[in-house]
């Protein structure tokens, strides 16, 4: 996962007078993900709440699993293209996001703060 960070420098001759970073919610990209990771997660305890977004960025809709305490797909949701879904979770529940005919994107695990994934 990697994180959208802008840096503000203002610098006069060669001196640094200040420096301002502002870390921003985390995005992870589907195309970055690995789908093997499917067949060993699973959900665990529901303790602490948090949100996950999904923005679907690609031509074509997406379906939205969830990992159950088993490991099973769970469907929760279509995200139609240039759509986006925002769903409440547990930091310990791992999600599944497929293509129409159900061959895995991506398996995305939500943080202890709000988490956005663009699927590309």
């Amino acid at each position: 996962m990697s994180k959208l960070t802008y840096l503000k420098l203002a610098i006069a001759g060669s001196v640094l007078l200040s420096c301002v970073v502002n870390a921003e919610i985390p995005i992870a990209s589907a195309q970055s993900k690995k789908c093997n990771a499917e067949s060993v997660s699973i959900s665990r305890s529901g303790e602490v709440a948090t949100e996950i977004i999904f923005i679907n960025q690609r031509n074509q809709p997406v379906e939205v699993y969830w990992l159950d305490y088993s490991g099973n797909r769970k469907f929760y949701s279509s995200i139609q293209p240039k759509k986006r879904l925002t769903q409440s979770t547990y930091v310990t529940h791992p999600w599944v996001v497929t293509d129409t005919q159900k061959n895995c994107l991506g398996v995305y695990y939500p943080d202890g703060q709000r988490r956005i994934v663009e699927l590309n």
